[in-house]
C-alpha cells in the first residue's frame, strides 16, 4: 500500500515541477546528485518493489552508458585521455557526459516518483476542468507503462503455461514472442478506445460536472507551498547569480559558490528530500496506529 501524505495536490505537483525544471536546466553536479538521491531514497520507501530497485540499477547503467560515450562524439576539451581513432578522448567531455547521464536518469526517476506523488484522482481534480482532454491523455499515458508490463506478464505466462515456449528452436520462440506482443499491442489499442468512450459516457468534461474528490487548502498546505516556493526562490537566486555555473569547455572552470551558492544547494538537497521524510513520517504513523489495534 502506497501512503500519500495528506496534502492538496497543488503541493506535490509544485515540488516536482520545481526539482525537474532545476535539474534539467542546472549545470551543476552538486543538484544533479541531490536530485538523484532525492528521487532514489522515495522510490526506495514508497514503491518498496524488487522490480523498482532492478529499474533503478538499469538506469546506473544507463549513466555509466552516457558518460562513457559522450567523449566519442564530442571531441572538445583541451585534456586528452587517450587517442581513439586518431580521435581525442577527453577528462572535459567524460566529466560532461557524467553530468548529462546523471540529469538524465533523475528527471527519468522524478516522473517514475509522480506517480506516487500525485495520484490519478488528483490529476483529474488539477487539470480536469481546465483541459480535460490533455488530463484524460497524461493519465493513461502514465497509467500505460505498468499496465502494459502487468499484462504482458500475464500473457507471457498463460502462453508459457499451454507450451508455446517449449520448442527450443529460437524461430518458433521469437514468433510466439511476436504473436504475444502483437495481441498485446491490439489489446492495448481497444483498451484506450474503450476508456475513452467510458470517459465521455459519464459526462467527463461537460461544463458543470464535479470531480471524484474534492481537495481543500488548508492552511497546513499554504505553509508547505510557501516552504517550497521559498526553497525554490533561493536555488533560483544561486543560479541567476551565476554562483553554481561550471563551464566544462574547453576547460573546466567552476564558479566561487560563496554563502549564497552554498545556501543554494543546501535549499533544492531539501526540497529533494522532502517526499521521503514526508513519507516516511506518514509511514511510521500508520505503523505506529497499527500497532495500537
Amino acid at each position: 500500500m502506497v501512503v500519500r501524505p495528506r496534502r492538496h495536490p497543488l503541493v506535490p505537483l509544485t515540488l516536482l515541477l520545481s526539482v525537474l525544471l532545476i535539474a534539467m536546466f542546472a549545470q551543476t553536479p552538486a543538484l544533479t546528485l541531490f536530485a538523484f538521491i532525492g528521487a532514489t531514497l522515495y522510490l526506495a520507501t514508497a514503491a518498496r518493489s524488487v522490480l523498482t530497485m532492478r529499474s533503478v540499477i538499469g538506469y546506473l547503467i544507463l549513466w555509466v552508458l552516457v558518460a562513457v560515450t559522450n567523449p566519442l562524439f564530442s571531441t572538445g576539451g583541451a585534456t586528452p585521455i587517450v587517442f581513439i581513432g586518431g580521435r581525442p578522448y577527453t577528462r572535459e567531455a567524460l566529466l560532461y557526459g557524467i553530468h548529462l547521464g546523471g540529469m538524465l536518469i533523475s528527471v527519468l526517476l522524478w516522473f517514475r516518483c509522480e506517480t506516487f506523488l500525485v495520484a490519478e484522482e488528483n490529476r483529474f481534480f488539477l487539470f480536469g476542468r481546465i483541459a480535460p482532454k490533455s488530463a484524460l491523455l497524461i493519465s493513461s499515458v502514465l497509467r500505460f507503462v505498468p499496465l502494459l508490463r502487468r499484462r504482458a506478464e500475464a500473457m507471457r505466462g498463460a502462453q508459457t503455461a499451454v507450451g508455446v515456449y517449449d520448442d527450443p528452436d529460437w524461430l518458433h520462440r521469437t514468433r510466439s514472442t511476436m504473436t504475444t506482443w502483437s495481441a498485446l499491442t491490439t489489446w492495448s489499442l481497444e483498451h484506450a478506445i474503450d476508456a475513452g468512450a467510458a470517459m465521455k459516457a459519464r459526462g467527463y468534461g461537460l461544463p458543470g460536472r464535479t470531480t471524484y474528490r474534492t481537495c481543500h487548502f488548508t492552511k497546513t498546505d499554504a505553509v508547505c507551498l510557501t516552504a517550497i516556493l521559498a526553497l525554490d526562490a533561493v536555488t533560483i537566486a544561486a543560479l541567476a547569480t551565476g554562483r553554481l555555473d561550471i563551464s566544462y569547455y574547453p576547460e573546466i572552470i567552476t564558479a566561487r559558490a560563496g554563502l549564497l551558492g552554498r545556501c543554494g544547494i543546501a535549499a533544492f538537497a531539501v526540497l529533494t528530500l522532502l517526499p521521503f521524510f514526508s513519507f516516511l513520517k506518514e509511514d511510521l504513523r500508520w505503523c505506529y496506529y497499527r500497532s495500537k489495534m
